[in-house]
């Protein structure tokens, strides 16, 4: 429900309320007031009647007692009188407007009191399921002879007491429904148009549209939270503002953070290769890129000759300087297609994707060519007066169908490198087939 609405039925129940009340209680105050005029000229007629009577009892003149009746009954038509009775102080019916009651006793309440009162009494009954005003007053004449009591309708000044309810409630009504438009028009300009003003910037700021201000110039409360609500906006935005870039930088520098990790995660501190683990991953994934096409690949170990006398004669700071030589020395000699990796120590592995033995021979041949004539620090002081590697080397599938045995036959061939002189390539193949033949 809307806050228009919420209004518009507040102002309606407030002023039909308070004409309601307002009416009721006019209405009660004019409901008594016709009640007790029509009982006051009761009072007055039967007090002017009971003289007479009083006289015509004393006398025990009946015919005249009837005869007064019967005038008063005339005389009180515009009254709407119903009935009216002389009885004794025994409450007996010596006269009546209606001759069927003549010497009947009234016993009931009404009765018994109006016989033992000395002042006129009333009251509001319904007889025979008609609205009555019963009135009694006293026949004193000397002595107490008895009681007049008579009985007026009530039924016309009743339907004229609703058809005025009637008009109250259709004026109330009106006047509720009149003062409601007016007091909501009214309402409506001075401040359901700023509330709405208010409440739409907070929904498009709360939307993410943080420029939205309210555009409301009152010098009133209003006009105050409006300015209020606009400050806070525009500092929300500062903040919000602020909080993005330094969210932007910390993404960046995360995101910088997070590069350095993984390369530091997959990479050699020293050499700046690839490490053993991230190699181990990326050999595998060949395997099964190689199942996958039915191609081929080969696995190189690469080993420094003689390194454990380098690091021995020259430190090892120079041994590690030479380890970054070599490793700069590979990468700039093989294809980007090609893997190389420092495996631990000294040792390198080298991964040739879709490469048979011949490839890899050229390779391996090439290699250890270009790090013998390549000049080293320190190689002098080598057994041989140079720096050389071996190099051992086995191919996907002809030599091992599994990754791990691959490596074992790569580095077979390089012991057997090693065993037969150093500075030298050796692939499995060859290997496996002086065997055969030996």
């Amino acid at each position: 429900m809307s806050l228009r609405l919420k209004l518009g039925i507040a102002i309606v129940l407030f002023v039909g309320t308070a004409l309601g009340i307002e009416g009721w209680q006019r209405t009660r105050a004019e409901t008594a007031i016709v009640y007790n005029e029509i009982e006051q000229r009761g009072i007055t007629l039967l007090r002017a009647l009971a003289i007479p009577c009083g006289v015509a009892m004393a006398n025990n003149d009946m015919p005249a007692l009837d005869n007064y009746v019967t005038q008063f009954a005339d005389a009180a038509s515009t009254l709407a009188l119903r009935y009216l009775a002389v009885i004794d102080y025994h409450g007996k019916v010596v006269a009546h407007t209606d001759p069927s009651n003549f010497g009947k006793t009234f016993d009931d309440d009404f009765s018994k009191s109006a016989l033992g009162a000395k002042a006129p009494v009333s009251r509001r009954a319904i007889v025979q399921e008609i609205s009555l005003l019963e009135v009694a007053v006293p026949v004193i004449g000397g002595l107490r002879w008895g009681t007049l009591k008579a009985g007026f309708e009530l039924t016309e000044a009743e339907q004229t007491l609703a058809s005025r309810r009637r008009s109250q409630l259709i004026t109330t009504l009106v006047i509720s429904v009149s003062t409601a438009i007016i007091a909501y028009l009214i309402l409506s300009f001075l401040l359901l148009r700023p509330i709405g003003r208010l409440r739409m910037m907070a929904r498009k700021f709360g939307s993410g549209d943080l420029g939205s201000r309210v555009d409301l110039n009152n010098k009133d409360e209003m006009g105050e939270l409006a300015a209020q609500l606009n400050g806070m906006a525009r500092q929300i935005q500062r903040y919000t503002g602020s909080l993005e870039q330094l969210v932007t930088e910390r993404t960046h520098a995360l995101e910088e953070s997070n590069a350095r990790l993984e390369k530091l995660a997959r990479t050699d501190g020293l050499t700046g290769l690839f490490n053993r683990r991230h190699f181990m991953e990326m050999l595998s994934n060949e395997l099964q890129r190689s199942k996958r096409s039915g191609g081929k690949f080969a696995l190189m170990f690469l080993d420094v000759d003689h390194f454990k006398h380098y690091n021995d004669n020259n430190g090892h700071a120079a041994g590690d300087e030479l380890l970054k030589r070599l490793a700069a020395t590979m990468t700039d000699n093989l294809r980007s297609t090609d893997i190389v990796a420092r495996y631990g120590g000294e040792e390198f592995v080298i991964l040739l994707p879709d490469s048979d033995i011949d490839k890899a021979r050229a390779t391996g041949e090439k290699l250890r060519a270009i790090i013998e004539e390549t000049p080293m620090l320190h190689e002098e002081t080598q057994p041989n007066g140079r720096l050389t590697v071996s190099i051992g080397a086995a191919i996907y599938p002809v030599d091992a169908e599994s990754d791990n045995m691959v490596l074992k036959l790569a580095d077979e061939a390089l012991y057997d490198a090693k065993a037969h002189g150093r500075n030298r390539f050796v692939c499995w193949r060859d290997i496996s087939v002086a065997g055969a033949t030996g």
